[in-house]
């Protein structure tokens, strides 16, 4: 791992579920050892990018198939100072009908700077800091009774920006992102996960809903970028069928993390698996 990719002040803005934030330690233990800037790094299921914002390479190609997630990372990339002007007023205005006016707003709102800004904002002060849309596509969280909300700061906003100026930023299908890369890059997936105990509620990040079928794809593509001499990082929730889409040709390393279970409220242990096609 080349010193260039150590990390700097620059960190996540979002808040996502099943955010990998608190997992990053377990994360860059298993990340390639002879990966280098030489190289680009991937990340298809983007999120809140907390893996990237670690690892900080020079070369990056980050998408998601979230086209106002991906926007947002566009807007920072590009107006951070805009950004945290928009963000200074929700703050100032924030209570819970302040809210829910611009949660109606934004999903009535087109793809914009201001939109952008609204994201993080929704983000930061909705119940949980959950991502959810209906079948329609529309932000449907209720507030969550924030009334100091977490946002970004100039500062904070400034740093990604900067971590973010050489990254290519795409909305896209994962399948699509992948589709040149070469020999020594790194793909980091992070899908949504199976539905483990009713917490299917973590997958509704866009309309489209990640189903097995989707895990089964997924799985073959890694299989055939595999055979392309890429590094292959993929993350996952340990349930026997995720275990036998990979089967004997990856290496497997277990780890167990706290989740918030939807059907109670309450967090539970629960075991997730990293799966590689190299040894650490």
């Amino acid at each position: 791992m080349d010193d260039k990719l150590l990390p700097e002040n620059a960190k996540p803005f979002l808040r996502w579920a099943g955010g990998k934030r608190r997992l990053v330690p377990f994360l860059v233990k298993h990340i390639p050892p002879d990966f280098s800037n030489n190289n680009r790094y991937y990340e298809p299921f983007l999120g809140a990018g907390s893996l990237f914002f670690r690892l900080k390479p020079f070369k990056a190609a980050l998408s998601d198939n979230n086209q106002d997630l991906i926007e947002c990372y566009r807007a920072i990339q590009k107006r951070p100072d805009l950004i945290a002007k928009y963000l200074r007023q929700h703050l100032l205005n924030n209570c819970e009908n302040y809210y829910y006016n611009m949660r109606k707003r934004y999903n009535k709102s087109p793809l914009s700077i201001a939109k952008a800004a609204l994201f993080i904002y929704l983000n930061r002060t909705c119940f949980n800091g959950i991502w959810r849309v209906n079948e329609s596509g529309e932000f449907n969280v209720p507030y969550g009774r924030i009334e100091i909300p977490p946002l970004p700061s100039k500062e904070d906003l400034l740093n990604v920006s900067q971590t973010l100026t050489k990254a290519t930023i795409i909305h896209s299908d994962y399948k699509q992102v992948v589709k040149h890369v070469s020999e020594g890059d790194f793909i980091y997936f992070d899908p949504p996960y199976p539905p483990l105990n009713g917490t299917s509620f973590f997958t509704h990040y866009t309309k489209e809903r990640f189903n097995k079928k989707d895990h089964a794809e997924l799985a073959s593509l890694v299989n055939m970028l595999n055979k392309k001499g890429c590094y292959i990082m993929v993350s996952n929730a340990d349930t026997p069928y995720i275990r036998g889409l990979y089967g004997d040709t990856f290496n497997i390393y277990e780890l167990e993390v706290v989740r918030w279970i939807r059907t109670d409220g309450k967090r539970y242990k629960v075991q997730e698996i990293v799966i590689t096609n190299y040894e650490v």
